[in-house]
């Protein structure tokens, strides 16, 4: 008897429909699979034969062939067990015929269980878009599963109880609320900030001291999604401050959500105690990372060091250190927010919507220019640091912030600034930023726009100066020997300080403190 099952494959970021056909008819006892599939494809035989025994039933003792199509895509992971499973129940008259619009995905233990597998959310999405009504998945990936509108999900533990369920033999005890199951589905509503986001137990600013300057390059940074880098002697407190940026960053929309931990669950990073993204990225790549891991490693390849940190943080400490070609790595992925990879004949693009935080040394010894301690760097081991930042790249970065080591006075004061007190600065700037872009555009039109995302006709719309910071900047271009980029930089700089002044016209004020962080390069 031959049957037909619905199962689905993902190929980096993209998913589709797969049917799995299974054919039992005389012959030697064998499993044979076809139709493109890898060795953990070909392995599922082992795991199918073991699962039906644990659970009971009878395994066929026949010639089996099993079908993946369509048959000219390659295809891998272990998602298939279950679907091929269901197939040899089916075609050997132990359960039913599936009703049409029911699909099967999960990996299959030896006795029976069915574990978690990575990329369930894109595939019930894809499956969803091809007219599948329900889904039966391994309950570790229910929560995941379930933020996908407009399809039934089934989370199950076992083979065994997804045959019952088939049978009518169980019902399913619904775990999760449907207010709670839809998270914030809609794009616009802001979602509250989860458990102990913002609690005592997370480093917060007002334990740096000192650096209040620099506590406002940050906050400007955040509200308006402009990308900085920090340069200063070590222990000027570099690294400290972008640690503490995740925990004044606005939370997640129920869009995002469901962005990242599809691009989580395709990474394998999704597990029992996460099983859902709820906070946004913070990524720190090790000073051994390659182009490949930066970008997408693997074949098909896995998501990228700026993909995990789509819709948070990248951080790359010790900027100076860094291979040359991995940094200039980045340039591309900053200006069109994804990434393009080329592997074994086919592309794959990634989403790559970051902010951009780096934190450098100004040479090898780490003390050019400081007031306090002689640098020890010859000529050439400075022009050798400084040419690991190309132009391309430093132009790329929005603001420019020098960390000085602070008196000693400063640092017997009172606590300085507080994340809260950040917090609510980058909220005021952010609702700005959110009715200024809603009042112009239609929602259809796109997604909310941070100013440091705007394009030339943005920066046209909602970044004009009046006349005064117009001729400020035209002063400041023709003495400064700036780009047209950085000129356009200022304008989106100003616009997001004029929205932490609840400004809705920008003034010379503003447009000074912008140049303020393109007046100079960092020292490096």
């Amino acid at each position: 008897m031959l049957s037909r099952i619905v199962s689905a494959h993902i190929n980096g970021m993209d998913a589709r429909k797969i049917i799995v056909e299974t054919d039992i008819s005389r012959g030697l006892p064998n499993i044979n699979i076809i139709g493109l599939g890898d060795a953990t494809v070909k392995e599922a035989a082992a795991r199918i034969k073991s699962a039906v025994t644990y659970s009971e039933y009878d395994f066929p003792d026949a010639r089996i062939t099993i079908n993946l199509a369509p048959a000219w895509l390659r295809k891998k992971g272990s998602h298939f067990d279950l679907g091929m499973t269901i197939g040899v129940l089916v075609s050997s008259g132990q359960i039913p015929a599936i009703k049409e619009g029911t699909a099967f995905l999960g990996e299959l233990a030896l006795n029976g269980n069915l574990n978690r597998c990575k990329g369930i959310m894109l595939m019930v999405r894809a499956l969803r878009d091809e007219g599948i009504k329900q889904v039966i998945v391994p309950k570790g990936n229910y929560e995941e599963a379930s933020l996908v509108n407009d399809i039934e999900v089934i989370g199950l533990g076992s083979l065994r109880e997804v045959i019952l369920f088939l049978k009518g033999d169980m019902r399913i005890k619904r775990e999760v609320e449907e207010n709670e199951k839809r998270i914030g589905l809609e794009g616009s509503d802001i979602l509250e900030a989860k458990d102990s986001l913002f609690s005592d137990d997370y480093p917060d600013y007002s334990e740096i001291k000192g650096q209040e300057s620099a506590k406002r390059a940050i906050v400007i940074a955040a509200a308006g999604k402009h990308g900085i880098i920090m340069s200063g002697s070590p222990g000027t407190g570099k690294t400290m401050m972008a640690e503490r940026m995740p925990y004044i960053m606005p939370p997640l929309t129920g869009d995002e959500i469901i962005e990242l931990t599809a691009i989580y669950s395709v990474a394998g990073l999704l597990d029992d105690k996460n099983p859902i993204v709820r906070s946004r990225p913070f990524r720190n790549p090790g000073l051994s990372m390659s182009i490949a891991g930066l970008l997408g490693p693997g074949a098909p390849p896995l998501p990228g060091e700026v993909t995990l940190a789509h819709k948070g943080i990248i951080f790359f400490d010790e900027l100076g250190e860094r291979k040359r070609d991995v940094i200039d790595a980045l340039r591309i992925p900053m200006e069109s927010k994804s990434v393009i990879i080329s592997r074994m004949g086919n592309l794959y693009k990634y989403p790559a919507d970051f902010l951009f935080v780096a934190a450098t040394n100004p040479c090898k010894c780490g003390y050019f220019g400081d007031s306090r301690r002689e640098c020890k760097c010859t000529p050439v081991e400075l022009n050798h640091f400084r040419t690991k930042l190309s132009g391309p790249i430093m132009t790329r970065i929005d603001l420019h912030v020098e960390l000085n080591n602070p008196d000693y006075e400063e640092l017997k004061d009172k606590e300085g600034k507080s994340s809260e007190d950040m917090r609510k600065e980058i909220e005021k700037a952010r609702k700005m930023q959110n009715e200024r872009w809603y009042g112009k555009r239609k929602k259809e039109d796109g997604g909310f726009l941070y100013n440091g995302e705007y394009k030339n006709p943005e920066i046209d719309e909602f970044c004009k100066l009046d006349r005064a910071s117009e001729e400020l900047l035209r002063k400041a271009y023709e003495s400064m020997n700036l780009e047209p980029r950085s000129a356009s930089k200022i304008k989106k700089i100003a616009r997001t300080i004029a929205d932490l002044d609840e400004k809705e016209r920008i003034e010379s004020v503003h447009v000074a403190e912008a140049l303020q962080y393109r007046r100079k390069r960092v020292r490096i």
